[in-house]
């Protein structure tokens, strides 16, 4: 029997030690996060629960869509060396928070817009034989959903616009992650940002749900 294969383009939500390329920054295992083993990550739970078969998880802690930010340019979504790494029937890709939200001087709206559109395009050119599932980042509770940046945009406009850009590509499909509700001290998020285990298993739910699977 031949099981479907699976790709992550990701950030840090979706690293795991030993797990993705040896030159990307890693957030998991951390301490003091109870996501200790590589069983808790939300894409190992999908694999079980949907026999499925991991391909290559692509994923960069602090990585963003965009050119930008403190991290090697080679760590955004666009660098080609990222996205030839990919392949199967399935890729799921899963950022921009960091283009939103991370200190060291996030996106204008504009940029982070060009930047998605780019993404998307490119992805479907060169991946022309998988199915492309787009996620809109998960909230994070470090701010409120309302609460804009310091280029005035908020979590809400963020996947607004990620909708909006996969809703307009034949053959690009969204999982919208962002409209499940978190709050503060649910316990699904260690740090108003990265998912607890409990928040990993609701998340590989989610994205079951996404792939109807």
């Amino acid at each position: 029997m031949t099981h479907t294969t699976f790709s992550i383009l990701g950030d840090s939500i979706s690293t795991f030690a030993g797990f993705v390329p040896a030159e990307n920054e890693l957030f998991y295992p951390k301490e003091g996060v109870d996501v200790t083993k590589v069983e808790h990550t939300w894409w190992h739970q999908l694999a079980k629960h949907c026999t499925l078969d991991l391909f290559m998880n692509e994923s960069y802690s602090g990585s963003r869509i965009s050119r930008t930010g403190l991290r090697p340019l080679s760590s955004s979504f666009l660098d080609e060396k990222r996205q030839a790494r990919l392949g199967g029937d399935l890729i799921i890709i899963f950022g921009g928070t960091n283009d939103w939200g991370q200190a060291d001087l996030p996106v204008t709206k504009q940029v982070f817009i060009q930047a998605y559109e780019e993404l998307v395009t490119s992805m479907l050119e060169h991946h022309r034989f998988s199915k492309l599932y787009f996620c809109t980042p998960l909230q994070r509770t470090d701010r409120a959903l309302d609460q804009v940046n310091i280029h005035n945009w908020s979590q809400l406009e963020l996947a607004d616009a990620i909708r909006t850009i996969v809703g307009t590509h034949k053959g690009a499909h969204l999982i919208d992650l962002a409209a499940y509700p978190i709050r503060e001290g649910d316990g699904m998020l260690a740090d108003n940002l990265h998912p607890t285990k409990q928040g990993m298993e609701v998340l590989s739910h989610l994205v079951q749900q996404g792939l109807g699977l």
